[in-house]
């Protein structure tokens, strides 16, 4: 009796993720800060920062890292209040210009 060698194949599935809410919940608030941090570096930064840094920091409350959001929103964060300091003081200049006439 001839037996014939058979390689032992085993098959083995392919392992499945489980993706639960908390994870999507976290990808989602990274996803949504660095599109603040984006959008308020081109306008309302003093609006989309804060949203931003927010939104950084709920990913990173649910162990996903943020970082770009988070530096975006602060950068725009800044920026914004830098825009607005800009805006009051050539109000203030134009005002005095104008009661100088």
């Amino acid at each position: 009796m001839s037996q014939q060698y058979q390689p032992h194949q085993t098959h083995v599935p392919p392992t499945q993720m489980a993706y639960s809410p908390q994870s999507a919940e976290a990808d989602r608030a990274a996803q949504l800060s660095l599109v603040f941090g984006i959008l308020g570096l081109f306008l309302l930064g003093i609006v989309f920062g804060p949203l931003a840094i927010s939104q950084a920091a709920k990913a990173e409350r649910l162990n996903k890292p943020a970082v770009a959001g988070k530096v975006l929103g602060w950068i725009s964060l800044i920026f914004g209040i830098l825009q607005l300091l800009g805006f009051i003081l050539w109000f203030f200049a134009a005002a005095a210009v104008l009661t100088t006439m």
